[in-house]
């Protein structure tokens, strides 16, 4: 599963019976009984943080004054709102590292949440032929980051898609990647570069929880001929 996060959502969602259920309430529980799971993502200017909130090993719903609010550090904050699994919360921004705040009356709780480093990708100028590896450059990273690569085109009978435990900065599409539909002559590839790390971390003062995660993601297209 692409996103780590995404698996806790769904095991926190899922019923631990047949019996349908209203999620409790945040104040319910002290702080140190609140787990945040939280995920950063962003493409270079915009960010956006997802994060639901645990209580008792479910998920639970933020009530009278208890709030999320996300921020550049020393920057206006701006409220997260309920939306999916949990919350979420968008910025215009090239910022990598934000603060995610919980608030409950005048305590103030701030975690930390960390992007990878940012990166641009590097395709031929010219419309590349399909009879050829086509490289892929992006500016690699020190640190251990997880990457994904993914192709998409309309003329293609599915996605290519790569998994590298550490960020090579580099792959060439090769012609036996490539199930092209019959008759395609050119065909504009879309390719999406994504670099993951979890390395934020929660106020302390609140629950035990996972390190957040942080996914910095850019795109570009290939224009291609047989």
């Amino acid at each position: 599963m692409r996103s780590p996060l995404l698996a806790v959502l769904l095991l926190a969602s899922a019923p631990a019976c047949s019996e349908p259920s209203e999620p409790r309430g945040s104040t319910t529980f002290a702080p140190d009984e609140l787990s945040l799971f939280a995920e950063l993502r962003t493409n270079g200017g915009t960010a956006q943080v997802l994060v639901t909130v645990l209580g008792g090993g479910t998920s639970i719903t933020l009530e009278n004054h208890d709030r999320l609010s996300l921020a550049e550090p020393g920057g206006p904050e701006q409220a997260l709102v309920a939306g999916g699994f949990g919350y979420v919360a968008q910025l215009d921004t090239s910022a990598t590292e934000l603060d995610l705040v919980f608030s409950r009356g005048s305590q103030r709780f701030v975690s930390k949440l960390v992007a990878p480093p940012p990166f641009s990708i590097v395709v031929p100028s010219a419309p590349a032929s399909r009879a050829s590896p086509i490289p892929i450059n992006w500016d690699a990273a020190d640190g251990a980051f997880e990457t994904w690569l993914d192709v998409t085109a309309p003329c293609l009978s599915w996605p290519i898609s790569r998994y590298f435990a550490e960020d090579p900065g580099v792959y060439a599409i090769q012609p036996a990647d490539l199930a092209i539909k019959p008759g395609t002559t050119e065909c504009d590839f879309r390719v999406w570069v994504t670099r993951s790390a979890s390395s934020g971390t929660i106020a302390p003062g609140l629950g035990a929880s996972p390190a957040p995660g942080g996914l910095q993601t850019r795109s570009i297209s290939i224009s291609t001929s047989p």
